[in-house]
Parts: C-alpha cells; structure tokens; sequence
C-alpha cells in the first residue's frame, strides 16, 4: 500500500523530475527519516528498496539519513536512530547502534588559496566498507573501512582500517583484541 500510495510517486520524483540526482536522493532520505513508527519504517523501506541496491530484512530506523544513492546495504542489516550514512556498502547482518555516523571517506576537505575551504568533490569520495557481522556501537563515528566480524565500542571514531574479528576502541580507535573468530 506505502509502496503505491507513497515510495512510487516519491521514486518517480526522483528519477524523473530530479534526474536521480545526488541532492535530491538526500532531500527525500531526510525528509522519509522524520516519519515515525510503523507507518515511516514501512515507507522508508519501500523507497530505499526502489532507489538503492538494499538486501533482505534490512531495518532502517528513524532520523537517520541516507546521504547518497550509491549506498549498498546487504540483508540482515540493522541501522539504528538518527545515524547519518554517507558513501559506505554496509555487509551482511551489520548491527549499527544510534548516533553513528558512516563519513564517506577520501579528500572531502581541500583547503584553497589564502585558507578557504572549498566545497566536497562527490568525485573525490572513498566508498567505506563495513565487513559482515559487525556491530558498531552507538555514537561512534566511522572514517576508515571496518572487516568482518569486528566490534566497534560505543563513541569510539575509527580513522584507519580495522582488520577482520578485531575489537577496537577509542579515540582515535584502537584494536584491544584479535581472533574473534577462531
């Protein structure tokens, strides 16, 4: 019903009038996260389904916001509140707690002549991969790639690649363990 009613009419919108361009495909993430309850789970769902490559029982909570089309999400991927996703491919059974932020990574920031800050490249963003069965916890924020198997502590901010079955925390984070999985 939401598929018909609701994600067709906004998909439409989005491949036709806005040419399946980055800004709208943001514009119409933010808007679909301030609805909530069942009713905006199943209408996010719908969209998303229509507009991303996204896997089977994929539960995308609300406030959080999909920042670009290129976005991949697996099956079995849990996003919690209010997280902001930038250009990440999410892998299979994902668990990702409230607050986090996933920042797409690269040369988002070039400074110019006499210290102004010019504006992101979409061109210039690195995709950030987050391996399967990983949990992050909440608030933490992620810059680097994560492998599989990892747990990521709450508030910890990752800025360089985490190895497969690896603990890590902190700020910056840091593995404290290894061999999860044996």
């Amino acid at each position: 019903m939401f598929l018909i009613l609701v994600d067709l009419p906004l998909y439409l919108i989005y491949k036709l009038i806005f040419l399946s361009s980055r800004n709208s495909f943001t514009s119409i993430s933010e808007l679909l996260s301030l609805i909530p309850g069942y009713c905006g789970y199943f209408i996010r769902q719908g969209f998303y389904k229509l507009a991303l490559k996204i896997g089977k029982n994929v539960d995308i909570r609300f406030g959080t916001i999909l920042e670009h089309p290129t976005i991949r999400i697996h099956d079995n991927v849990y996003i919690g509140q209010n997280c902001t996703i930038g250009t990440a491919t999410i892998g299979n059974g994902v668990k990702i707690g409230s607050n986090v932020d996933i920042v797409s990574g690269g040369k988002t920031h070039k400074i110019g002549k006499e210290g102004i800050i010019l504006p992101t490249n979409v061109k210039d963003l690195k995709r950030i991969n987050i391996g399967e069965n990983t949990w992050i916890g909440n608030s933490a924020v992620i810059m680097a790639d994560i492998g599989k198997n990892c747990i990521i502590g709450a508030g910890s901010v990752v800025v360089k690649p985490i190895p497969d079955n690896s603990v890590a925390v902190g700020n910056p984070a840091r593995v404290i363990r290894k061999n999860l999985v044996n």
